[in-house]
């Protein structure tokens, strides 16, 4: 298990745990870009149960181009993106790298949506790049 903790940018919105990184990736698909204001956004995956959560969370609810149900959490305060969801990924949560306390944790696995990056983006030529989300 790792310890695991962070927060919005207002500190409205918290969590911690003892979690299992199932994954870690980072994304370059068009709504990643879009709900980050980045060139791409970076997720560790891990079991939600693993993650106490304090604060007032909003939701947004969209269609993945894969017909899942994706849900993005952010703080009602400040905006800050918090947390994903997947219906295709029960039971997990993705965390977003950005406000991590514990940077040495984001280690990505791959590159998703490559397809969809930015072309001036530069990604580590020792990670795989996917084109879209691997099946």
């Amino acid at each position: 298990m790792t310890k695991i903790s962070g927060s919005c940018l207002c500190g409205a919105v918290s969590y911690s745990g003892d979690i299992t990184i199932k994954m870690t990736m980072n994304c370059h698909c068009t709504d990643c870009r879009k709900v980050t204001g980045a060139a791409y956004g970076t997720l560790l995956f891990m079991a939600e149960d693993e993650l106490t959560i304090s604060g007032d969370l909003q939701s947004y609810h969209h269609k993945s181009d894969r017909g899942s149900d994706l849900t993005k959490l952010f703080c009602g305060t400040c905006g800050s993106q918090m947390f994903t969801r997947n219906s295709a990924r029960p039971g997990l949560i993705g965390v977003r790298a950005g406000q991590i306390d514990q940077t040495d944790l984001v280690k990505p696995g791959a590159n998703l949506y490559g397809d969809s990056a930015i072309p001036s983006t530069k990604m580590d030529p020792n990670l795989p790049v996917h084109a879209k989300m691997p099946g």
